[in-house]
C-alpha cells in the first residue's frame, strides 16, 4: 500500500468500493491523489459482517470498472470473496490507498481542506471526496434502551452466526433482505419473531434463466435517476430478490411474523396488533444512518446530521460524495454502479483543480 502524505491534490476519505472505484477514474488521468481506509485491510468492512453474507448481484453484476469478479458469472458471491476481490483490485490498478487511517476531522482551511487522522497526521488537499459508504451507523431506535440488560441486543454489524447467539427467542426488528436473511438463519437453531416495518417487494433471484439485476440493466431500472418517474417508482417499491425471503415462506420455516413493534418493558416485548413476547435476543435491522460527527462543515449537513448532497455535489466547493445509497440510481451503493457515479464526478473534480 502506499506511504501517506500530508498534501495531495485529492483526498478520497475511504478505501472501500466507491473509493476504489473513484480512485480508479482519477489514476486514468494522471492526478495527485491519495486514498485513506480506516481498516488495516482493504475490504474489512466485508470481512466484518455476518459470516453467510453473500450479495444479491450476481458476479457479472458485483464487480467494479476495469477489472472483473472472477468465478461463475451466474453465481453469488459471498462476504470474503468480495473482500479479497477489492483488495486485488486496489493492488491490479495500482492505486495509492493507506490503510489503518480514519479522518477524526475535516474542516476547510483557505481554499481548501484539513482532513485530521485518528493519530493526530493533519493532511492538507486542495479536494476532498467523501466515500465513506452506504452503510455507516446502525439506526437504532430509543426503544432499545428500554430491554432488560439480560437481553443481548445484537445489529447486522455485530451479529456474526447462529451459534454465537444465546439460546431462547430472538426478535429480528426490521424485515428488510438483511433482516429476513439473518431470521431465516436463525431459524434453524431458535425460536424467532419478525416484526415488520413497511410493506416490502420480493422478486424472483433469476426470471427465464437470466439474474435479477441482468433485467434491471435491460429495463432501464438500475439506471433510472432517483428524480424520473421510474426511478421515484423504484425506489418507494424497493425490491430485492429471492422467493425464500417471501413472509410465507418465513412462515414456513417456523418464524412468527407479527407487526410493527411499539413498546418494550424489560424482556416483553408488545406489537401493533396488541400481541406480547418474551425475547432473549433482539436484532436491530432498522438500517442505517450517517455519521457525519466528524464533518465541521456545516453547510454540508441537514438538522439531524445527513449529508446534503445532489449526485455526489454539495454546496462547498471542491467538496464531492460518492457511493451513497441512492446517490443518483439503484446501482449507486453497488459494485456494478459506483462506477457511473465516478464516472460522473470525475470532470467535476478536475475542472476544481483547474484541469
Amino acid at each position: 500500500m502506499a506511504d501517506l502524505k500530508n498534501s495531495t491534490d485529492i483526498l478520497v476519505i475511504g478505501g472501500g468500493q466507491a473509493g476504489l472505484a473513484m480512485g480508479y477514474f482519477l489514476k486514468s488521468k494522471g492526478s495527485r491523489f491519495q486514498i485513506l481506509e480506516r481498516h488495516q485491510r482493504i475490504g474489512d468492512s466485508w470481512r466484518r459482517r455476518y459470516d453467510s453474507l453473500k450479495l444479491f448481484s450476481t458476479r457479472e453484476f458485483s464487480s467494479l470498472p476495469g477489472l472483473l469478479l472472477p468465478g461463475d458469472k451466474n453465481g453469488f458471491a459471498s462476504k470474503d470473496e468480495i473482500a479479497a476481490y477489492l483488495e486485488e483490485y486496489a493492488s491490479h490498478n495500482g492505486l495509492p490507498v493507506v490503510c489503518g487511517t480514519g479522518v477524526k476531522c475535516l474542516q476547510r482551511a483557505g481554499d481548501g481542506f484539513l482532513s485530521t487522522t485518528e493519530s493526530g497526521l493533519e493532511i492538507t488537499s486542495r479536494v476532498v471526496i467523501i466515500a465513506t459508504g452506504a452503510f455507516q451507523i446502525p439506526a437504532i431506535p430509543a426503544l432499545a434502551q428500554e430491554f432488560a440488560p439480560t437481553v443481548t441486543q445484537l445489529s447486522p454489524d455485530t451479529y456474526k452466526n447462529p451459534s454465537r447467539v444465546q439460546p431462547g427467542t430472538v426478535l429480528v426488528v426490521g424485515d428488510g433482505a438483511t433482516g429476513r436473511q439473518i431470521a431465516l438463519e436463525l431459524s434453524r437453531t431458535h425460536r424467532v419473531i419478525l416484526a415488520m416495518g413497511k410493506p416490502r417487494s420480493v422478486t424472483p433471484a433469476f426470471i427465464l434463466g437470466r439474474g435479477n439485476f441482468w433485467w434491471m440493466e435491460k429495463l432501464g431500472l438500475s439506471r433510472a435517476p432517483r428524480t424520473s418517474p421510474l426511478g421515484r417508482w423504484f425506489m418507494k417499491r424497493d425490491p430485492f430478490p429471492g422467493l425464500q425471503l417471501k413472509l410465507f415462506n418465513l412462515r414456513r420455516a417456523g418464524i412468527s411474523v407479527v407487526q410493527r413493534l411499539t413498546e418494550v418493558k424489560g424482556s416483553t416485548v408488545m406489537f401493533a396488533n396488541g400481541t406480547s413476547a418474551h425475547v432473549d435476543s433482539v436484532l436491530w435491522a432498522t438500517g442505517y444512518r450517517d455519521d457525519s460527527t466528524w464533518v465541521s462543515i456545516p453547510e454540508v449537513k441537514g438538522p439531524n446530521g445527513n449529508y446534503i448532497e445532489r449526485r455526489g455535489l454539495t454546496s462547498v466547493a471542491n467538496l464531492y460524495f460518492i457511493g451513497r445509497s441512492w446517490q443518483w440510481t439503484r446501482g449507486s451503493a453497488l459494485l456494478f454502479g459506483v462506477g457511473r457515479d465516478a464516472q460522473y464526478l470525475l470532470p467535476f473534480v478536475l475542472a476544481g483543480l483547474g484541469k
